[in-house]
């Protein structure tokens, strides 16, 4: 069987035919936000691959198709996107072409089933760029290796999608596979799994709600079979449910939403997935998508917030049913700040974290045993502390050693007690923190005690921000006063949590590896240094 390649122009006679490709033909939602994504990212040219061996849809065929008595087509589609066309570089000799495909500008790919339910295979594409008022943090992506004819395109900053096989799996499926296979393809730390595999271990014990419909597990997953699954994966499935107005009358409920939103930051800030459970879409009841980075307003703060949220105005997600890359804004308030076109609608309305997310999965590290709420508390309550408990006597410390550092100290306390002060946690390893301090913009000496310090593989950094920095340059991260370290692997015990506390002029080291019994339960050591200036934070993936 020989490989053809056809190529077209993505005209507008060129971009319908696309959209008859992954629409199958047939009116689709997702397939029109493909199609209109591929063009915002600057596409021109097209090349279909068939017949392509794709090895998710391979193993999908073998636990279903391969048995159903009618003949399904065994092999699919691929259809690669360039920025420009390739028909000059597909003209050279074979030895010449992987310079002129990769000067062509590869975007990515999308596979093309052969199923109609849901022909929108394992589909790569890049990002998008909205514009210079709002920065698109591609927090949760992967770079992938792509063949074509003997070349290989390297594809960077992308996050996988796929459309369901109703057949086989629902948007529970879809949303776990996109979340799973950018774990893998980035991290390395677990297998790769196919949607029939994910459906196997989800539905491995079988109970009654899920034999209602065949295969198992088919008509969707509750949230039991969805951490089952995440579980068997390899990965450490963090649960977490958030209370509607409508589910509760106390006064705090409010608050619980908006915590929605800042907890899926703080999990995107550590580059990993977050699999969002939709409480009611209005066209369909119990709904699933992944969150795969956020977007970022460029000036000041745009909400009054404790976390990194302040400055969020939405989330971006994959939702099989509605395409990849499409906006969820944290709050109505942000509905007007971002491009229409790539809203998330349900039933004619835009929705949004605060009134939708009802409870969020989270394939944490295997090690890791704190949340990221957890973190974030443990430092606030030291800074909360400090500055009440230690705050007076060090800046009488710091008056007598740096006389002009008082007053820089005492701003920093005022933003702690006053409530103002932003804290950007994220998880990472210790390897990757040293890796990003050795290059940041601070004092040697401050560095060296930061840098010898022992740390467990994996940790919590929190990023200690004023709500009037200045907007970032370019894609870099924000400035920051300070950081602190906390320790991922620990089981909630605050005593044992701080490890590292960096603030104006001051660094605070605890030692937790004391004495049974020892009172206090660790050892803890305060520094003072004569140099103090912002630096800048760590932006994802350096």
């Amino acid at each position: 069987m020989l490989v053809n390649l056809m190529g077209f122009s993505l005209d507008p006679k060129g971009a319908g035919t696309l959209k008859s490709y992954v629409s199958a033909h047939q009116s689709s939602v997702s397939a029109d936000a493909l199609v209109d994504h591929v063009l915002s990212l600057g596409a021109g040219y097209a090349v279909i691959e068939e017949p392509y061996v794709d090895k998710d849809y391979s193993a999908d065929y073998l636990n279903f198709y391969a048995a159903a008595f009618r003949n399904y087509p065994r092999h699919t589609k691929r259809i690669h996107l360039f920025a420009k066309s390739v028909e000059p570089a597909l003209r050279l000799p074979m030895a010449e072409q992987q310079t002129a495909l990769e000067e062509a500008g590869y975007l990515g790919f999308v596979v093309v089933r052969p199923i109609a339910q849901g022909p929108i295979g394992r589909t790569i594409l890049k990002f998008p760029s909205l514009g210079p008022d709002l920065l698109v943090r591609s927090t949760v992506r992967a770079t992938f290796n792509v063949h074509l004819l003997g070349s290989r395109l390297e594809l960077t900053g992308a996050a996988p999608f796929i459309q369901q096989d109703e057949r086989l799996g629902s948007c529970a499926q879809a949303s776990i596979w996109m979340a799973a296979r950018q774990v893998h393809e980035r991290h390395g730390r677990t297998p790769w799994h196919s949607i029939a595999d994910i459906t196997a271990l989800a539905t491995t014990p079988t109970d009654a709600d899920l034999s209602q419909h065949l295969p198992a597990g088919s008509g969707g997953l509750n949230p039991i079979h969805i951490i089952r699954a995440l579980r068997a994966m390899g990965h450490q499935p963090l649960f977490d449910f958030f209370l509607t107005e409508s589910e509760s009358g106390s006064e705090d409920a409010v608050e619980v939403r908006r915590e929605a939103g800042r907890s899926i930051v703080r999990y995107l800030d550590s580059g990993l997935p977050v699999i969002v459970a939709l409480a009611d879409v209005g066209e369909k009841v119990g709904h699933a998508i992944t969150a795969v980075g956020y977007v970022e307003a460029r000036g000041a703060a745009c909400r009054a917030s404790h976390g990194y949220d302040a400055f969020v105005r939405a989330i971006v997600v994959h939702d099989d049913q509605r395409g990849p890359y499409r906006l969820m804004p944290l709050t109505h308030d942000d509905v007007g700040s971002l491009p229409k076109d790539r809203l998330l609608i349900y039933s004619d309305k835009p929705l949004t974290v605060e009134d939708a997310a009802s409870h969020i999965f989270v394939p944490l590290p295997s090690r890791v045993f704190l949340r990221a709420d957890r973190a974030d508390t443990v430092v606030r309550d030291f800074l909360e502390s400090y500055v009440e408990q230690v705050g007076g006597a060090m800046l009488l410390r710091i008056d007598g050693v740096v006389p002009d550092a008082a007053l820089a100290v005492k701003d920093f306390y005022a933003l702690v007690t006053s409530g103002r002060l932003i804290r950007r946690t994220y998880l990472t390893t210790a390897g990757r923190y040293r890796h990003h301090l050795a290059r940041a913009d601070l004092a040697e000496e401050i560095k060296t005690e930061l840098l010898v310090r022992r740390l467990p593989h994996f940790v919590w950094v929190t990023e200690l921000i004023s709500p009037d920095c200045p907007p970032p340059e370019g894609d870099d991260a924000r400035n920051i006063i300070g950081h602190m370290v906390v320790n991922a692997t620990s089981s909630a015990d605050s005593d044992f949590d701080l490890l590292m506390a960096h603030m104006p002029h001051v660094l605070v080291h605890r030692d937790i590896n004391v004495e049974i019994g020892a009172d206090p339960p660790f050892k803890e050591t305060a520094l003072i240094f004569e140099m103090h200036a912002p630096y800048r934070g760590r932006k994802r993936l350096d």
